[in-house]
């Protein structure tokens, strides 16, 4: 009688097999990394150890061992790189590689050049060194959107006033949230900066600032008064939230005038929250039907970003990145570089927005 043939079995892994699960482990691995970076923000709820550690306990589910800290330590350089990059913003949120340091309209004539910046964040060393850069373009007027300060006290918004005043540059400062958590109101911010909208002509273009940074409290009347006065003859109009975000990467669709991070429950707040955020659709609404604005630039994101209105085409909807070098205990280069952004106006009428990346 014939026997049946037995196989020998080996205790090492066939190298096909090997081979497989290696490019298994890349592709997962690099799948990951890519998701928790694209989620933006809430990369900052994680460190690399527990990336890694995460990481490895999937991948061995399906018998890839792989050590954690290599891990940990390939999501930390992989999330540094692509900070750097316009991944993950979404379409159109993010400007191009090319526009950062450089002026992309190289050989036309500029008229003026202006300098934007936001969410400070007491960052005394990085906002003299960003001021350092626009006084070496020769910008003479800056643009402060919001977040100056992270909890609003007085002396801290007067140390970045003193900042400011020994720059040389003229400033223009709107308040953030952040800037109203001491005195939850705008009494400290306007005790110090003196104002908290208003509206400034340079080299022939009418510029509009104006807060909306309150995120349970409804603009005053006279406010919004005023406004309704100034915006038909503004060129651009600068806020401290966006009011248009939809077409962005999550989270920062959900990051604009009238929304904050987390559910609110409380019924009274959801109320104030609900009347803000009808108020942002009116000030969009108002920026929408004032054809001579050319782009609505604001703050708040820590990533700058980009895009061209729904329903008006030659209405652009800036968001400009942050000048602190952290943000909740985590560096602010996980999100996106340290930097600010540069208006140039050209003779032509036209005008292009760069971000400059501090060192």
């Amino acid at each position: 009688m014939l026997g049946r043939k037995s196989k020998s079995k080996s205790s090492s892994t066939h190298p096909g097999l090997r081979f497989v699960r290696f490019v298994l482990s890349v592709v997962v691995l690099s799948a990951l990394v890519l998701g928790v970076t694209l989620g933006a923000k809430e990369l900052y709820a994680i460190d690399s150890a527990r990336f890694g550690e995460i990481s490895s306990s999937l991948l061995a589910k399906i018998n890839i061992n792989v050590n954690e800290e290599q891990i940990g330590e390939v999501a930390g350089k992989f999330a540094e790189r692509i900070s750097q990059t316009n991944l993950g913003s979404g379409v159109s949120s993010s400007r191009p590689e090319e526009e950062v340091d450089k002026n992309v309209y190289a050989g036309k004539d500029v008229v003026v050049e202006i300098a934007i910046m936001s969410d400070i964040h007491d960052d005394a060393a990085n906002l003299k060194v960003a001021l350092e850069k626009i006084r070496e373009r020769g910008i003479e007027d800056v643009f402060i959107l919001g977040d100056v300060t992270s909890f609003g006290d007085v002396p801290s918004l007067t140390k970045i006033k003193d900042i400011l005043e020994g720059s040389g540059v003229e400033y223009f400062v709107l308040p953030g949230d952040h800037d109203l958590a001491d005195s939850v109101d705008t009494s400290n911010f306007t005790s110090v900066f003196g104002t908290e909208y208003g509206e400034t002509d340079i080299a022939g273009y009418n510029f509009v600032y104006f807060s909306n940074a309150a995120n349970y409290t409804v603009i005053t009347p006279k406010a919004i008064s005023w406004l309704e006065t100034q915006l038909p003859d503004a060129d651009f109009f600068l806020v401290s939230q966006p009011l248009y975000t939809e077409e962005l990467a999550p989270p920062f669709n959900r990051i604009f005038m009238g929304s904050t991070n987390g559910e609110v429950t409380d019924s009274t707040l959801v109320e104030k929250q609900e009347a803000v955020r009808s108020q942002g659709e009116m000030l969009l609404s108002l920026v929408r039907d004032s054809p001579d604005v050319k782009a609505l630039i604001a703050g708040d994101h820590h990533k700058s970003s980009s895009l061209v209105d729904p329903k008006r085409s030659s209405l652009m909807h800036y968001v400009v990145g942050a000048i602190t070098s952290s943000l909740n205990e985590y560096p602010q280069k996980a999100l996106q570089s340290s930097r600010f952004s540069v208006l140039s106006v050209y003779q032509d009428g036209s005008y292009g927005l760069s971000d400059i990346v501090l060192d």
